[in-house]
């Protein structure tokens, strides 16, 4: 398991920041910290508790109260919040940065941004932002297909025909996501699923070699990103291995902490694994909603046998 790493540079693109301050060398800096700082007890010259690591958002809050400062005070905030931990700072809603400010920061090489965006709603979009980009992420071996508006992991060995399946399961009409290769981070409560970049509509079938998902079947058979809700193993079938044909035992896949049900499916010749995973995901979802067969056919036996035994 590992961290993202984003640049402040990154963070920037990716809001279209008009940069005021800071080289290439300097746009370099790491985001290391999800949460923003809104600096206004630091201005007012408590300087106890830094939150250096974070990035700094100044509004229309901030910036009047600035503008009250003398120069001397202003100069001691403007000294602590501009270190050489804290990756950047934002000028909110097209505000002029203060000359003091920007003269310091241009000195320091530090990070200095301007955006017209409302400092409460950047806000929120930073946060989310963040917490998808430097969300905790693992790459596992496995294939995941959105089918019927639902993220299922397929596992299984090497060679088991993880691949050809998601192929069967593509052709009548389920969405890729990735094949062999899932990243999988944990972000919100949930995890997610995408692609390795260089896999991306990308699947190897033996015998076949590479080919392009987007160009075989068009752009709708792929999806970038999906939820993970279920997890599908394919096993090889054992003639000497106990089934369970009922279907009441219940097995989990975890990652990063986080548990999904988890189905194991028997590989045999002649059967027709897609469909079967069709019929298992539909089964999955039931089972989510509260319906379960396995429970309703034990419920069914046990009253007809209540029924024979008041008969005797």
């Amino acid at each position: 398991m590992s961290e993202k790493k984003l640049t402040v540079q990154e963070f920037a693109n990716h809001f279209g920041l008009v940069n005021l301050s800071g080289d290439k060398e300097a746009l370099k800096r790491e985001i290391l910290e999800v949460s923003v700082n809104r600096p206004g007890l630091e201005l007012a010259g408590f300087f106890e508790y830094p939150r250096f690591k974070r990035l700094i958002f100044l509004g229309n809050h901030e910036l009047a109260f600035i503008a009250l400062l003398e120069e001397e005070r202003a100069k001691k905030a403007f000294d602590f919040l501009l270190s050489d931990e804290c990756p950047g700072l934002v000028i909110c809603q097209g505000h002029e940065c203060p000359t003091l400010l920007l003269e310091m920061a241009k000195e320091r090489n530090f990070p200095l941004f301007l955006t017209n965006k409302q400092t409460n709603t950047f806000n929120m979009e930073t946060v989310i932002y963040l917490q998808d980009a430097l969300a905790p992420h693992k790459s596992i071996h496995a294939s995941l297909v959105d089918i019927y508006s639902t993220g299922v992991l397929i596992l299984g060995a090497s060679g088991i025909g993880k691949s050809e399946v998601t192929l069967e399961l593509i052709k009548k009409g389920h969405h890729l996501v990735t094949d062999d290769r899932v990243d999988v981070s944990f972000v919100r409560g949930k995890l997610y699923g995408e692609a390795p970049e260089l896999l991306q509509g990308m699947m190897e079938v033996r015998g076949i070699g590479i080919i392009d998902v987007t160009k075989m079947f068009g752009i709708n058979a792929l999806v970038k990103k999906m939820e993970i809700s279920y997890a599908i193993e394919l096993v090889e079938f054992n003639p000497e291995q106990p089934i369970d044909r009922l279907g009441d035992t219940t097995h989990f896949f975890e990652i990063h902490g986080h548990k999904i049900p988890l189905l194991k499916i028997p590989v045999n010749a002649g059967r027709k694994m897609s469909e079967i995973i069709e019929v298992a995901v539909t089964n999955l979802k039931l089972k989510s909603d509260g319906i379960n067969s396995t429970h309703d056919f034990e419920l069914r036996l046990n009253e007809l046998l209540n029924r024979k035994r008041e008969q005797e």
